[in-house]
């Protein structure tokens, strides 16, 4: 839980203050979105439990489409 409060505070390059608050809203959504479904996919396949593993791959999913839509509108 840590690490994903540190990530969620890094400092996007080449954005600077200047950078619109929504691409940084999604992106910070994004990156906190991905490792977490990574780990909760992992966890479902250590534990065999496949309500876990979808559950990751949905998380990636949506962390994708967060990304997809912020490189969309603010390329």
């Amino acid at each position: 839980m840590r690490a994903l409060l540190q990530l969620a505070q890094v400092d996007l390059p080449s954005l600077g203050n200047e950078g619109p608050d929504d691409l940084r809203t999604l992106l910070t959504i994004s990156f906190v979105l991905l490792p977490l479904g990574f780990a909760i996919g992992v966890l479902g396949h250590l534990t065999g439990i496949r309500a876990l593993v979808a559950t990751g791959v949905i998380l990636i999913l949506v962390a994708s489409a967060f990304f997809v839509v912020a490189v969309g509108q603010f390329g």
